[in-house]
C-alpha cells in the first residue's frame, strides 16, 4: 500500500509540473503567432522543440500512470529527465522570444 501512495504522490507532483510547462508551451505558441513573419521563422524551431519535449513527457506520464509494481520508479526517473529537457529547451527558446518582443 505504501508503494501505491508513493506512486500517487510522485504522479501528482509531476502532473503539477507538467501543467506548468504546458502553460509555458501555450505562451510560446501565442508569442509565435504574434511574431512578425521573419520572427516566426526564428521561433518556430524552438516551439517545435518544446512541443517534442512536451510530447515525450506526456507519453512518460501515461506510462507512469499505467505502471504497476516497482516499474513506476524507473518511469518516474525518465519523466523527471524529460521535464528537465523541457526546461532546458524552454530556457533556450525564451532567449529568442525576448528578442522578438
Amino acid at each position: 500500500m505504501e508503494k501505491k501512495k508513493d506512486k500517487q504522490a510522485a504522479a501528482e507532483q509531476l502532473k503539477a509540473e507538467m501543467d506548468k510547462w504546458h502553460a509555458k508551451l501555450d505562451d510560446a505558441r501565442v508569442q509565435l503567432d504574434l511574431a512578425a513573419m521573419d520572427g516566426r521563422e526564428k521561433l518556430q524551431p524552438h516551439v517545435d522543440k518544446l512541443q517534442m519535449e512536451w510530447d515525450e513527457a506526456s507519453s512518460k506520464m501515461k506510462e507512469l500512470q499505467a505502471s504497476s509494481g516497482d516499474a513506476w520508479q524507473d518511469i518516474h526517473h525518465g519523466l523527471k529527465i524529460s521535464l528537465k529537457a523541457m526546461q532546458q529547451a524552454f530556457s533556450k527558446a525564451e532567449k529568442h522570444f525576448d528578442k522578438e518582443e
